[in-house]
């Protein structure tokens, strides 16, 4: 995984021969980092600017640039779809997918989110009951998730989490701010790779929103999710702040860092995400669910 680049003060950022170039505009101060040592550049300063040829040399080099507005949410990334091959027949291909497959897939994704809270609930030392309880509600899924079972957990699984007056939405509590702001930063990136990859993010697998245009990004985020509640139950909570500020969302950021295991493998969160999305196009090129890979937590802990 590529260093994360944080620009929470203001600063000109531009281009050199050595690679980025980070100009404090308060201080003076200059600092470089080589092309290829940055994957994400996130600027989460309204002050700060940056020059033409910056964006250019992020293209080139597959930087992703993640621009926040006053509160610190996600308010754009940039999107490269150039140099895409074949893109007209993974579409194809995307858009004609079986119904039954697509809910083969739903189901894995599912299964997956689950599985990942019933560990989030055992790692913060809840009750081995409770732990056994979300476990459980894994095993009752349908194909497709027809009785959405997927809700049901999700209302088991926020109390224990957060406590039992917790209730999930875009409120401006530390909590849902927290949450909103690492889901939405997973977001950015899995439809960053969606793009990438040459399909269509408004297509989803189970989110099928004529208003979103990110529906397939809201499919493939689900397993994820636990590993932003993780952070926020465990960093941003303790500090007793009432509003999020760019600390928060610096620590919050730090998720992409965090290790899964899938496969069998062990991956930083934000690497995974290239496999998750990767495994996507093999489901549609081959018709299958079988080829897809999800994230999990590693057994035992970091």
């Amino acid at each position: 995984m590529k260093n994360v680049v944080y620009v929470k003060t203001q600063h000109f950022v531009s281009t050199s021969n050595q690679g980025l170039k980070f100009s404090n505009v308060i201080d003076k101060s200059k600092q470089y980092m080589a092309y290829d040592d940055v994957g994400v550049l996130i600027f989460d300063n309204v002050n700060s600017y940056l020059s033409s040829k910056l964006i250019q040399k992020c293209v080139e080099h597959g930087i992703a640039l993640l621009f926040c507005d006053a509160r610190h949410s996600p308010l754009l990334l940039m999107d490269n779809v150039y140099n895409q091959k074949n893109r007209f027949e993974l579409l194809s291909a995307q858009l004609s997918l079986a119904s039954k497959t697509k809910n083969r897939i739903w189901s894995k994704i599912v299964m997956a989110k689950i599985r990942n809270q019933a560990k989030c609930v055992e790692q913060t030392g809840h009750s081995r009951n409770d732990v056994g309880l979300i476990k459980s509600i894994s095993s009752n899924i349908t194909e497709g998730d027809k009785h959405n079972v997927e809700a049901y957990a999700a209302r088991e699984y926020f109390p224990m989490m957060f406590g039992k007056n917790f209730k999930r939405g875009r409120f401006d509590d530390i909590i849902n701010a927290g949450l909103n702001y690492g889901y939405a930063v997973l977001r950015a990136l899995i439809r960053r790779e969606i793009v990438m990859h040459g399909l269509e993010p408004s297509f989803g697998i189970h989110h099928a929103s004529v208003e979103n245009p990110f529906n397939l990004s809201d499919d493939l985020i689900e397993p994820y999710r636990a590993f932003v509640d993780l952070i926020v139950h465990d960093v941003i909570i303790p500090r007793n702040h009432e509003q999020l500020d760019s600390s928060d969302c610096e620590d919050i950021v730090r998720v992409l860092f965090e290790k899964c295991v899938m496969d069998n493998k062990v991956y930083y969160l934000g690497d995974a995400i290239k496999v998750t999305v990767n495994s996507y196009v093999n489901c549609i090129n081959n018709s299958t669910s079988s080829s897809l890979k999800l994230p999990g937590f590693i057994e035992g802990g970091k």
